[in-house]
């Protein structure tokens, strides 16, 4: 990572890194900005002894965030083919 950036003229100081394992430490470590997100017991001690940004999402808000929207869109879905279909029989008759 260090030599890509390197290579390509990148500050990686300047740059973010978001994991939620230990195994991506040296990731993390590299950048000037590194989140652990929902982190594993480890990273989030190492973050935490790091002053790194931690930031945990439950799943209560996933599901509001995700599967509401497509939950409403859904119903809609239905109910405009629901009431397609009733006027085109309507319409046959």
């Amino acid at each position: 990572m260090r030599a890509l950036a390197e290579r390509e003229g990148l500050d990686l100081s300047q740059c973010w890194a978001y994991s939620d394992s230990a195994n991506d430490i040296p990731m993390l470590s590299a950048v000037g900005n590194p989140v652990a997100v929902n982190p594993d017991p480890t990273l989030r001690a190492h973050a935490r002894d790091n002053d790194w940004r931690i930031r945990d999402f439950s799943r209560r808000e996933q599901v509001k965030r995700i599967a509401l929207p497509a939950l409403s869109a859904a119903t809609g879905l239905a109910a405009g083919l629901a009431v397609g279909y009733a006027v085109a029989r309507t319409r046959r008759k």
